[in-house]
């Protein structure tokens, strides 16, 4: 009976490896496509559309608009391969689709694949400066997609948690410090890890020497989400959204932290926390983070349409939002960083310097300034973490 076993399973193999074969040259019967194809000089796209009239590429260097797609227009050539040529753009990491007779596609030689909430991508990374700091290190660290029972909203929820190479979880002689990192509208806690590479940011800072290892952990800022919507999780319409779209994430402080403290070696003191986010994710920062001040030692708001007064929040009263902050300043004055920083280009620039000159103006200490060029994007964002994690648990 085993020996009839074995053979069975031989043939099933042999079968399943015949179908497999005929399956994968049915998707080889042409010769295989580079694209992208990169050289020391420029950067090449190419797309097999043989029925198509109009194909353009829109690399994230070209911005976007009209320009940028007229810029992307692409050359018809031997077997229905559309071809386009870039003179090779400064060094990072850089997102594109391409547009087949007006409707976007996605790159199918190119397996670097990014989702910016229901929108997906090809990406690339240019190596030679900035872009080497998104690549894989080879002292990678681990991450750690984490479901958790979230009192606050009565439900389990996902997160994603950092740990840097060489974390021992069976070794609790030494403790880690923890950077609690949030993504903004439209993302969720897959967002930070793809799109902003915190992973390979963190892995490369710390083996240089330039960060502490650390924890970084990328929960899920959605009040209704359970976890990232590929996962077709149902969400829950019914949890309390409170006070509006940035004054609710008390499930941080009640759920997430005691959680990480008590399943990961880290420090249980505000000297071993810091607190920072984007856009949406900097709202929730400046409430969670100064209602929380004894918790956390540095706060980091990278673009905050909050604080940028967009739209129709109107003027942002930092003195209504966070009573105390101006009239009272010793109550909050006990960061050891905090943080504020937006694109050049990016139009909520202004509100965003202005809360730091107020805050400046009202005495507080180790208040930091930065902007980079570049508007609303993920490209400063992830500059903004490279330099917010140099610089905390010093």
């Amino acid at each position: 009976m085993k020996h009839l076993t074995s053979i069975f399973a031989a043939v099933a193999i042999l079968v399943t490896g015949s179908l497999s074969a005929q399956e994968l040259q049915n998707f080889q019967r042409t010769a295989p496509i580079v694209s992208p194809e990169i050289t020391a000089t420029t950067v090449t796209f190419r797309l097999r559309a043989p029925q198509a009239t109009d194909v353009r590429v829109q690399p994230s260097w070209l911005g976007y608009g009209p320009e940028a797609a007229e810029a992307g227009k692409m050359t018809k050539g031997e077997n229905g391969v559309w071809t386009k040529t870039f003179d090779r753009p400064a060094s990072e990491l850089y997102t594109y689709t391409f547009s087949v007779d007006g409707v976007s596609t996605l790159d199918p030689a190119n397996v670097f694949v990014q989702r910016d909430g229901t929108r997906f991508m090809n990406a690339l990374i240019l190596d030679g400066g900035l872009g080497d700091l998104y690549k894989e290190s080879e002292r990678a660290g681990n991450l750690d997609h984490v479901w958790y029972w979230s009192g606050t909203p009565g439900m389990y929820r996902r997160m994603y948690v950092y740990t840097p190479f060489g974390y021992d979880p069976n070794d609790k002689s030494r403790e880690y410090p923890v950077l609690y990192l949030l993504h903004g509208g439209g993302g969720d806690e897959d967002a930070w890890s793809t799109l902003g590479r915190t992973c390979q940011i963190l892995d490369n800072l710390i083996a240089r020497g330039e960060a502490q290892p650390m924890l970084v952990v990328m929960p899920n800022g959605n009040p209704t989400q359970r976890a990232a919507r590929t996962l077709m999780v149902p969400e829950n319409p019914d949890v309390p959204k409170g006070n509006g779209s940035f004054d609710n994430y008390a499930s941080l402080p009640a759920d997430i932290i005691p959680y990480i403290e008590s399943h990961y070696n880290v420090i249980k003191k505000r000297s071993g926390r810091a607190l920072a986010g984007l856009s949406m994710g900097g709202g929730q920062t400046f409430y969670t983070g100064f209602r929380n001040a004894d918790k956390f030692s540095a706060l980091g708001m990278f673009s905050s349409g909050l604080l940028g007064s967009l739209g129709s929040i109107g003027a942002f009263d930092a003195e209504k939002e966070m009573p105390g902050i101006y009239s009272n300043p010793s109550k909050y004055n006990t960061f050891d960083l905090i943080l504020i920083s937006c694109g050049e280009q990016d139009e909520r620039i202004k509100g965003n310097k202005d809360v730091v000159d107020n805050l400046r103006a009202k005495g507080y200490r180790n208040v930091v300034w930065e902007t980079c060029p570049g508007g609303h994007e993920w490209k400063v964002w992830r500059i903004n973490l490279a330099s917010f994690a140099r610089k905390i648990f010093k």
